[in-house]
């Protein structure tokens, strides 16, 4: 744990420094707790990446010669549980339903993707301010045990993509009997 902690001390070194040579000031203070723990169905190096685009957005440009940032965001989700059924609810507003995939990657997390486009204009459009996140869009979903993962269903509507996962009945529970020969 203590190599963990060093190499996170490090890397949030490296962008304290990135961030002076860029603004030509001193980072902000961190909070008592200087970095939050990754979420548990985020991949590692995904989420850092994420947060350094989203750094770097924050800055407003990037440094001259600098490829700009391809960030992948994370739709808002919502949960529902009821007895025979779990509810997955993603605010996914301006995506086609052509545009978005879901995949059971496998037996307990299920993969949200797709990409909402930049919206095209007749004639010549100048954007002066947009706050709707672009781009590649992906969220990992852990599902709860005791689900039928091959019953899911999806729809779009109104905005939202709405995934129905079947709960297991009691009687086919995973939990079994081995006799013993």
């Amino acid at each position: 744990m203590e190599q963990t902690t060093e190499r996170i001390e490090d890397l949030i070194g490296q962008v304290e420094r990135f961030y002076r040579s860029l603004t030509g000031q001193e980072a902000p203070p961190t909070r008592e707790v200087p970095y939050a723990p990754i979420p548990p169905e985020r991949d590692p190096e995904r989420h850092l990446a994420e947060q350094v685009d989203r750094l770097l957005a924050s800055l407003g440009q990037l440094p001259p010669g600098m490829p700009p940032a391809t960030t992948t965001w994370a739709p808002p989700l919502t949960l529902w549980e009821t007895p025979t059924d779990v509810w997955i609810c993603l605010d996914l507003p301006g995506v086609p339903r052509d545009a978005i995939q879901i995949r059971v990657v496998s037996r307990g997390m299920l993969e949200v993707s797709g990409e909402r486009r930049v919206p095209r204009f007749d004639g010549e459009a100048r954007q002066v301010y947009d706050e709707v996140p672009r781009g590649q869009l992906r969220r990992m979903i852990a599902l709860p045990p005791n689900v039928t993962v091959e019953h899911i269903e999806a729809r779009l509507r109104d905005g939202t993509l709405e995934i129905r996962v079947p709960r297991t009945s009691s009687s086919e529970s995973d939990v079994r009997t081995v006799p013993i020969h």
